[in-house]
């Protein structure tokens, strides 16, 4: 015996060797109990802590917690477990045109989502919670916060759900299913995480090109990319908000 892991069996499918149910039920319950760890030291750490740039800190911290508890589980599952490598989970470089799309399809969803978000709010009677200006606004938000929260919330965070929910979910379902039913199933899973109904129905609705973007590419890195520049758009809007001059009030 040499100790290698047991690999996957071919699939039927272009999207790579065949996910087992049983490996996927575990990486997610892994992920989400390493987050759920994570979450309650995080939440114990900032307790009775209600400056600005505690408020800022903590949200860093809670994208890197969330990052590091997909990365660990998909490791600990596919890479560790089954011998698998980052690209055959899907993290493949496409033909550049693939990447092209990826943009376009970011900037064409990012006014369509926030006027979508201006009519749902209203009808769904949603509470926005914090203002962007609690979390960016004030002396204590510095450019290295933002740099931060871009490398995060921007970069690191659309990595470990396009693995996760495109990598995992989507192509779990696709080998058993068609197109369609694959991606509503898979995208409302991602909607789902981000709680709140109102983003729950835009990101839902963005889980559908993400997923096809890899079912067309066969590579996650053009729903990456999407996922990437979509988020980093939100986030550098967020900044200008609260950073560009206003005009006063007559």
């Amino acid at each position: 015996m040499n100790g290698s892991p047991p690999r996957l069996p071919a699939s039927t499918s272009s999207l790579g060797p065949a996910l087992r149910g049983g490996d996927v039920a575990r990486a997610i319950l892994l992920g989400l109990a390493l987050f759920g760890v994570a979450f309650l030291v995080l939440r114990t750490l900032a307790a009775g802590i209600v400056t600005p740039g505690a408020r800022i800190n903590y949200l860093i911290a809670s994208f890197a917690a969330w990052c590091f508890s997909w990365f660990a589980a998909i490791w600990f599952v596919f890479v560790r477990g089954r011998g698998l490598s980052f690209a055959d989970l899907g993290y493949t470089v496409p033909p550049r045109l693939w990447a092209m799309r990826a943009v376009m399809f970011a900037f064409g969803a990012l006014p369509i989502a926030y006027a979508l978000l201006a009519l749902l709010r209203p009808v769904l009677d949603v509470k926005t919670g914090a203002s962007l200006q609690q979390y960016f606004g004030g002396p204590d938000f510095t450019l290295i916060h933002a740099a931060a929260v871009l490398l995060y919330g921007g970069f690191l965070v659309p990595l470990a759900e396009e693995l996760l929910f495109r990598g995992l979910i989507f192509r779990w379902l696709r080998q058993r299913l068609d197109f369609w039913p694959a991606a509503v199933v898979s995208a409302a899973a991602f909607g789902l995480a981000h709680i709140r109904l109102d983003q729950t129905i835009v990101a839902g609705l963005l889980g559908l090109p993400l997923a096809w973007l890899y079912e067309k590419s066969r590579s996650l890195v053009p729903a990456m990319l999407m996922h990437q520049t979509y988020n980093s758009l939100v986030l550098m809007l967020a900044f200008a908000v609260v950073w560009l001059p206003h005009t006063p009030q007559g």
